[in-house]
């Protein structure tokens, strides 16, 4: 954004406000929805032109407004419901004043709301997913209204006190009873929540699992004022009264005892019921409170399964590719079983599948399938490239050359005392060692040297199609190399001659050493 010189102190003031409603590339939802640096520029662009007045979804006010709204709303979830049960009959200033500020931010959070862009989303002509910002004050009022959290926001956010200023000293039950009315805003709360997940990636399996316990905690603390705040109800709706002498609270005597130690006698009679143990007595005595025991017991019966069901879900996204692997190492076993293998050839087996995954299963081809071709290039040259420096004649080749050679690269497995190559046989392809040991040997079987990571062998049988190898090479532990084929090697190369005539040479003097230190 542009803006004229000699502007004035408020004009400045007034253009950054601005920018602050403006989609910003800094919301970390912009870039998910909006997808590109043009499209940021084009909402800028229709937002300062037509709808000046109207709070983009993807700018940093409204980003930063929904994090300060989850601290805000949460603090009065747990305010509140304390303040109007174990605060009940004190007269503190400062309890109240703090409940009447957060409502009064939850109003103004209505008002953000209304003047708020949506996002809606539809599928194109060409089955993708689009999203559209929509910034007509109309629209957005029409679905916030018939569409969203309106109505529940107005009836959590609504100052209850106001109904009895006219009476404050004579209905203090009732006032304070009506102050619950807050507990709607959990359905915002959980949109805002979710917003910001989706906006910083926090894995679905962890965001998941931290909500379930977060709405735990909360429905804990809301339970333990309900306990505490029945008795009281049944007693009397206007002054605060001691309860009735059939009530859990007279017979356990904490009428009389600090706030924290009837907090805490509240809290542990609420996880009795959530949990169904009876460990408090909780058996009630009036009927005000056998029916709200009713109630918190039959939500005790759902909420552990809804809780473990959550928790198995969390640990098996976190463990999905090991539980994959435990999977298919089953169906190896049975089918090693049906085909009546060896235990020797089973065991080798099983080895080859724990070096090969590293006890973790994932399907590298359709994974890699999904890849840009960019994106492939990359993995490749960082999984083998400095295995290709390594090799002598390789040295100075073009960057490209390279590159093309690397996607060549085929993995191959090979387990203790595998035979990888044999002398006197026929070679088309050379080998890099990516991890383990290899043993030489010459045709009389004698043992040459050991080749290690990084190393490579075989090297001839790219340029001289039609010489046996020389020597055979062993795996002496589990090893994991990577295989380029002579037929693919040749047409890579094939429009470089000069390389082609550089690398025979090197690979003909290197063949001639070989042969004298095989005939010693």
């Amino acid at each position: 954004m542009l803006f004229l010189p000699g502007r004035g102190p408020f004009r400045k003031i007034y253009d950054v406000l601005r920018q602050w409603l403006m989609a910003s590339r800094n919301n970390p939802a912009a870039q998910k929805y909006l997808r590109s640096s043009a499209s940021i520029v084009h909402e800028k662009r229709r937002h300062w032109r037509n709808h000046t007045h109207i709070i983009h979804p993807f700018s940093m006010f409204r980003h930063y407004w929904d994090v300060l709204m989850v601290f805000l709303i949460t603090s009065l979830l747990m305010l509140v419901p304390y303040q109007a049960t174990f605060e009940m009959g004190k007269k503190s200033r400062i309890w109240n004043t703090s409940k009447n500020i957060l409502l009064l931010v939850c109003c103004s959070d209505i008002v953000v709301n209304c003047m708020t862009g949506q996002v809606e989303k539809f599928i194109s002509y060409f089955d993708k997913e689009v999203h559209a910002v929509i910034l007509e004050q109309r629209k957005i009022m029409n679905r916030y209204v018939k569409h969203s959290t309106f109505l529940l926001d107005l009836l959590g956010s609504f100052p209850t006190d106001l109904f009895f200023l006219s009476v404050w000293m004579e209905y203090t039950v009732s006032r304070k009873t009506t102050s619950l009315m807050c507990i709607f805003r959990v359905f915002s709360l959980g949109s805002y929540i979710n917003k910001l997940a989706f906006a910083y990636d926090i894995p679905m399996a962890l965001h998941e699992f931290c909500l379930i316990l977060f709405w735990l905690i909360l429905a804990l603390h809301w339970q333990s004022c309900f306990h505490w705040l029945m008795p009281i109800i049944t007693t009397s709706m206007r002054e605060v009264e001691r309860p009735r002498s059939d009530s859990w609270i007279h017979v356990n005597n904490l009428w009389e005892s600090h706030r924290s130690w009837q907090y805490l006698n509240s809290i542990l009679r609420a996880i009795a019921t959530f949990m169904r143990a009876d460990l408090l007595h909780t058996n009630p005595n009036n009927a005000g409170d056998t029916y709200m025991i009713i109630v918190l017991q039959l939500f005790g019966i759902v909420a552990p399964w809804f809780l473990i069901t959550r928790v198995m879900q969390f640990f098996k996204g976190i463990n999905s590719s090991r539980l994959r692997y435990q999977g298919t190492v089953a169906q190896l076993r049975q089918y090693m079983r049906h085909k009546q293998l060896p235990y020797p050839t089973q065991t080798r087996i099983i080895e080859y599948y724990e070096f090969r995954f590293q006890h973790r299963f994932f399907r590298e081809p359709e994974i890699i399938h999904t890849l840009s071709a960019q994106m492939r290039h990359e993995i490749s040259m960082h999984s083998c490239r400095k295995l290709v420096e390594n090799v002598t004649f390789f040295n100075n080749l073009p960057l490209s050359l390279l590159g093309r050679i690397v996607a060549l690269l085929r993995s191959e497995i090979f387990l203790t005392n595998d035979v990888i190559v044999r002398a006197n046989q026929p070679g088309d392809c050379m080998y890099f060692i990516a991890t383990g040991t290899v043993a030489i040997y010459t045709n009389s079987g004698k043992e040459v040297c050991h080749l290690e990571d990084g190393a490579h062998f075989g090297e001839v049988a790219l340029v001289m199609p039609n010489e046996m190898r020389v020597a055979s090479v062993v795996a002496v532990e589990v090893c994991e190399l990577y295989r380029l084929n002579r037929a693919d090697f040749a047409r890579t190369i094939h429009p470089y001659p000069m390389l082609w005539e550089r690398i025979k040479k090197i690979a003909i003097e290197r063949h001639e050493k070989t042969m004298i230190l095989n005939e010693q």
